[in-house]
């Protein structure tokens, strides 16, 4: 659009980091000169923005609040006449306040930073939606069109994050209403399967740490075969489908794979045992917890 090409990421998945960057050529007119000019790095002028936290509006949005909260309490309402009871781990309180976090989406811009690249080559190095706006004569033009673009990738973020949100929350509210919702106790009963047909993270409302370390890594270091773990491991990957960093259930399946050859294998056990402990950090949006161990995950790999 407009000349714009993304050079990394999924126009229709943004990641909510971006970076944008202009190639300055140079100006006939070497009198004139902006402010802009020191932030040009071997004919390059870069912006990124990270936009994955969005800071609370103070507005009141009391109205809204009363209309979330009584359309929740008429589920819960009829969920009690239809004899539905919710499983014990539901929080009621939780669940709405994370409605009133979704009626108070961001929509004051947050504003974007010079980026310190020195070339094209570090900035397309970088995990984030990249793009190059062209090539500009000086830096008038060139400034103003990243200045601009910013706002625009936040909007469009924002909005495929909303609506994710609401997906996921219309899934909830629907499965309270077909009583789909699994705690520990239903998906560690007898069975020959690792998890029962159907459910996902996504309906999951018990201890994940103690479904991981008493339920799963048990059964899948017992599985007899590497045919039957095959089968299982598979089981795994689509219940933690919806988890967002893939790359922690990779490492849980080759350490696991690791440990069926070879028992005591300190290192594969190592790392198991902290990618079981960030994975439950991530689904309890312990964010600090979860960078601290993916260093150590990183340094035992080093």
């Amino acid at each position: 659009m407009l000349g714009i090409e993304q050079k990394k990421g999924n126009d229709e998945h943004l990641c909510g980091r971006m970076i944008a960057y202009a190639r300055i050529l140079p100006s006939p007119d070497t009198e004139s000169s902006t402010p802009f000019d020191d932030m040009v790095k071997n004919g390059i002028l870069a912006l990124e923005g990270d936009f994955r936290q969005a800071p609370s509006l103070p507005e009141n949005r009391r109205d809204m609040h009363k209309a979330v909260d009584a359309k929740l309490n008429n589920l819960l309402e009829t969920m009690q006449q239809e004899g539905m009871e919710l499983p014990e781990n539901v929080d009621v309180d939780a669940l709405r306040g994370r409605l009133h976090e979704l009626s108070n989406m961001e929509v004051i811009p947050i504003p974007a930073r010079i980026g310190n690249f020195g070339n094209e080559e570090d900035i397309l190095k970088e995990d984030a939606d990249i793009y190059f706006i062209g090539e500009f004569v000086g830096m008038n033009q060139a400034h103003f069109c990243l200045t601009t673009l910013p706002i625009y990738y936040q909007a469009r973020y924002r909005e495929q994050a909303k609506a994710e949100e609401i997906s996921i929350l219309n899934d909830m509210l629907a499965q309270f209403e077909a009583g789909d919702i699994m705690d520990n106790e239903d998906i560690q009963k007898e069975t020959n399967e690792l998890f029962p047909a159907g459910v996902t993270l996504n309906t999951f409302v018990g201890d994940l740490r103690n479904l991981l370390n008493v339920h799963v890594i048990p059964f899948l270091l017992a599985c007899e075969s590497d045919t039957t773990y095959d089968t299982q491991i598979n089981l795994f990957y689509n219940f933690m489908k919806d988890y967002p960093q893939q790359i922690d259930i990779t490492r849980v399946d080759n350490a696991i794979r690791e440990l069926r050859k070879q028992s005591d294998n300190h290192i594969a056990r190592k790392l198991l045992e902290l990618s079981c402990k960030k994975i439950n950090a991530i689904y309890s949006e312990d964010t600090k917890s979860a960078e601290e161990l993916e260093a150590e995950i990183t340094s035992l790999k080093a």
